[in-house]
C-alpha cells in the first residue's frame, strides 16, 4: 500500500513537472493593451522615453490627434486663426518599446482598424507650403495663396466628407473617405531626431495614401525596441498631397507588431490584397523613385528569388509608380508590383 501511494505521488509530481516545462516552453501569448496618449512628439527620435513596452506580437489600441494638434475648430477660416505653430504639427502617439527588436532587425507592422472619431477634417491653402506654391527650395516671384481653412464634413456611415463651395458654380462636392496614416514608422539611424515631417529611411512622412485599415508594412529597425509612432490622419487624400494638407483628421487606431529578428531592410515597404510596394523619399523626385523601384528589386531578390536583372526586366514592364508626397522636406515614392507575380 505504501509503495503503491509512492508510486503515485511520484507519478504526480513528475506529471506536474512535465506541464511546467511545457508551459515554460510555449511563448507567453500576444496580449492586447490599450494606451491613452498623454505626451505627443513632433520628432521621430532616439532618446524619446518609451509610452509603452510591448511584446512581439502584441496589438494596440490607441487614438491619434491631427496634424495640427487639434488647433483648430470647425467655425475657423483661415490657417491663422488656430496659431498654428510649425514646430508643433504632426504630433506623434508613442513610441511604442517593441521588446526584442535590435538594429538590423525589421518591425512587421499590420494595421488592424482605422476609425474616425469626430465628424469634421480640415485641409488648407497654407502660404508658402504646396506643390504649386513659392517655398524655401524653390522660391518664386508669384505672390502666396491667400490663407484659407476648408473645413470637410465626414459621414463615417456613409464614409463621404462633404465641402461647400460657395464661390464655384458646382456649389459644394461630395468625395469619398478612405482613412490612412500620413506619418508612421521608427526610430532613425545615427541617433538623429528628425521632425515629424520628414519621411526618411526610418518612414514617418510619407503622406502615401495605400497605408489604410488592413494594410502590413515593415521598417527597419536602427534602435533598441524600434521606438514606433504613428500620426497624422487623413479622412482622405489625393496622391502627392499637392495643396500641402490632405482631409486632416483625428483617429482611434488598432495594430499588431511583430519583430522579425536578423532581417535587415532599407525603406519602408508595404503590402495590401493585390501589390507589394517599397517606398523611397528624397528630393528630387526622379531620385525618391530610384530609390523605391531599387529597393523592390532587391526585395524581390532576396525574398522571391528573382535574379535582379531579370527583376528589374519585369519591373520595365508591370511597375506601378505611385506619387506619395511632393510637399515634404523629402518627396516621396512607392514602386508596387502585382503579387500575381511572386513564385508560390
Amino acid at each position: 500500500m505504501c509503495r503503491t501511494r509512492s508510486r503515485i505521488g511520484l507519478a504526480v509530481r513528475c506529471f506536474a513537472l512535465a506541464v511546467l516545462v511545457l508551459m515554460l516552453a510555449v511563448p507567453a501569448s500576444a496580449k492586447t493593451v490599450r494606451y491613452d496618449p498623454q505626451v505627443v512628439y513632433y520628432t521621430y527620435c532616439f532618446s524619446h522615453p518609451p509610452a509603452m513596452r510591448i511584446a512581439s506580437g502584441d496589438t494596440v489600441i490607441t487614438k491619434t490627434r491631427d496634424a495640427s494638434n487639434d488647433a483648430f475648430k470647425p467655425t475657423d477660416k483661415t490657417i491663422a486663426a488656430g496659431n498654428l505653430d510649425l514646430s508643433r504639427v504632426n504630433p506623434q502617439t508613442g513610441p511604442f518599446y517593441v521588446e526584442g527588436a535590435e538594429p538590423g532587425d525589421t518591425l512587421k507592422v499590420k494595421i488592424d482598424r482605422i476609425s474616425l472619431n469626430r465628424e469634421w477634417g480640415w485641409g488648407g491653402a497654407i502660404p508658402y507650403f504646396g506643390a504649386l506654391a513659392p517655398e524655401y527650395k524653390t522660391m518664386m516671384i508669384t505672390p502666396p495663396v491667400q490663407d484659407t481653412l476648408f473645413v470637410w464634413q465626414l459621414d463615417a456611415r456613409r464614409m463621404v466628407g462633404t465641402l461647400p463651395m460657395p464661390k464655384s458654380k458646382i456649389g459644394k462636392v461630395e468625395i469619398p473617405l478612405r482613412p490612412f496614416f500620413g506619418t508612421i514608422g521608427t526610430a532613425p539611424y545615427g541617433k538623429e531626431c528628425i521632425s515629424s515631417l520628414v519621411p526618411g529611411t526610418h518612414g514617418a512622412n510619407m503622406d502615401f495614401n495605400e497605408v489604410v485599415q488592413g494594410v502590413t508594412m515593415w521598417f527597419p529597425v536602427f534602435e533598441r525596441g524600434a521606438l514606433f509612432m504613428l500620426g497624422d490622419g487623413h479622412a482622405a487624400q489625393g496622391d502627392g498631397e499637392i495643396m500641402g494638407a490632405a482631409v486632416e483628421t483625428s483617429f482611434d487606431v488598432q495594430f499588431t507588431v511583430e519583430v522579425i529578428k536578423g532581417k535587415k531592410i532599407n525603406w519602408p515597404r508595404l503590402e495590401n490584397d493585390r501589390y507589394i510596394m517599397s517606398i523611397g523619399s528624397t528630393r528630387p523626385l526622379m531620385d525618391a523613385l530610384r530609390l523605391a523601384c531599387s529597393d523592390l528589386i532587391d526585395w524581390l531578390a532576396t525574398d522571391h528569388g528573382y535574379d535582379k536583372t531579370e527583376a528589374y526586366q519585369l519591373l520595365g514592364q508591370q511597375a506601378v509608380i505611385k506619387v506619395a508626397n511632393v510637399v515634404d522636406p523629402q518627396y516621396s515614392v512607392a514602386c508596387a508590383l502585382d503579387k500575381k507575380y511572386l513564385p508560390k
